[in-house]
């Protein structure tokens, strides 16, 4: 009986753990993106190349230029705003695994999804 016990709990915490890192899978490339944003092509340059793409006259290309801005404001406020939701869906979750898992479990949970992030966003090193 208590190794069926015992079985049954090593393979719960071994689901638990994998249902975890694929969690941290799927959020990552939300965040990834959020971040890419903030690094796209200055908005002048996306201007100019449209303008001269689009043979836009001095008119055209201020009206286009505010309603890029507008666009860019509005693009940003959402990203900030999923990337507080997903900051708050982590934070609830490694309170919920640290109730379950010891702290050297924690720590190699910890561990794995660095390695995971330093894969998947090499320039933060």
């Amino acid at each position: 009986m208590q190794f069926t016990y015992n079985l049954s709990k090593t393979i719960m915490q071994k689901e638990t753990i994998s249902l975890i890192l694929i969690l941290c899978i799927l959020i990552y490339p939300i965040s990834a993106l959020a971040q890419k944003q903030n690094s796209a092509p200055d908005s002048k340059e996306v201007i100019n190349r449209i303008s001269k793409e689009l043979g836009l006259n001095d008119t055209q290309k201020s009206k286009v230029e505010a309603i890029l801005d507008n666009e860019k404001k509005k693009v940003e406020a959402v990203f900030n705003e999923e990337r507080k939701k997903l900051q708050q869906i982590q934070e609830v979750t490694r309170t919920n695994l640290q109730a379950v898992l010891t702290p050297e479990q924690m720590e190699k949970l910890d561990k794995k999804m660095r390695e995971q992030s330093s894969k998947n966003n090499p320039q933060k090193k």
